[in-house]
């Protein structure tokens, strides 16, 4: 067995912490999954030791893409407890940014408590679909307005359903401080046989194009203000990256062989644990660094 296989091992150590906490509190594994973009200046021609395995790679953030890496990422949740999960570095040999999904989902430990998956449009596709209902797994995750859907048998975009409903149809709906007008529509979609969508406006943009958010959700048990409740726990992740980025490295490494930086995203989950141990899981990854800092400085 490789170091980084005996070190990834450890992420199974994080898993458990949470999936045993949530088994106790009765409350679900939030699993989130997304990924992130690492900018890196493109090396020159006449460059000696470029880094490996760079390309250009969609930035949500900027828009157009840029040149550098792609990093797949999962976050694990429950309660107060945040843990990086897993992340890797998204190249031809692990496939598409999807393959490296189901291939996380597949691998995921078993566990006691419920798992809810979250996940954004770039991921709530057929493909994951199948795989949360293979493992018993409830997906959430947020929808593109042009997805189609069937309401009576009819094939219509979400956008245009959305605006074909008369007020009558939505109703207020209360999350965390924010109200929203929220429609459910239950049925198919394309590849997807039977789900629950909300179609949701804030409440003062109601009926405007660009307000309209959709969100899909495998199990038609919850309630709407559950889907939305718990859609807002994906955003852990995005606080997970840019931490990584502040804190840990993610974003100015410097190692340049695509095995060096392979080995260096095994080890981040492993330090995130670290440090949130030290506060008992209790605080945020910034807490336990600062935790760590004054400890190193009492001496």
């Amino acid at each position: 067995m490789g170091d980084e296989a005996k070190v990834s091992e450890k992420q199974q150590e994080g898993f458990r912490v949470v999936s045993q906490q949530a088994v106790e509190s009765g409350a679900p594994v939030y699993l989130s999954i997304d990924d992130t973009v690492v900018e890196k200046k493109k090396p020159s021609s006449k460059a000696k030791r470029p880094m490996e395995g760079t390309g250009w790679h969609y930035s949500h953030l900027k828009g157009p893409q840029v040149f550098g890496y792609q990093i797949s990422g999962a976050h694990i949740s429950t309660g107060n407890t945040a843990l990086c999960y897993e992340l890797r570095r998204c190249c031809p040999e692990s496939g598409a940014k999807i393959d490296m999904a189901v291939q996380l989902l597949d691998a995921l430990p078993e566990t006691g408590a419920p798992v809810i998956a979250l996940m954004d449009s770039w991921y709530t596709c057929q493909r994951l679909w199948d795989k949360v209902v293979e493992k018993g797994i409830t997906m959430i995750g947020a929808l593109k307005s042009n997805r189609i859907l069937y309401p009576d048998g009819k094939r219509c975009p979400a956008s245009e359903y959305a605006l074909s409903l008369p007020n009558g149809q939505y109703h207020l709906v209360k999350v965390g401080g924010h109200e929203y007008w929220v429609h459910r529509y239950e049925g198919a979609l394309n590849g997807i046989g039977h789900a629950a969508v909300l179609l949701s406006y804030p409440k003062n943009a109601f009926g405007k194009g660009q307000a309209l958010r959709l969100f899909l959700c495998s199990d038609s048990s919850f309630s709407d203000e559950e889907i939305l409740s718990y859609y807002t726990r994906r955003w852990k992740i995005e606080v997970m990256f840019k931490q990584h980025k502040m804190y840990l490295g993610l974003k100015s490494f410097m190692v340049r062989s695509a095995k060096a930086i392979d080995r260096m995203l095994v080890i981040f989950p492993f330090v995130h644990f670290f440090f949130l141990s030290l506060s008992a899981f209790r605080g945020s990854l910034s807490a336990g660094i600062h935790l760590f800092r004054d400890f190193l400085c009492t001496f």
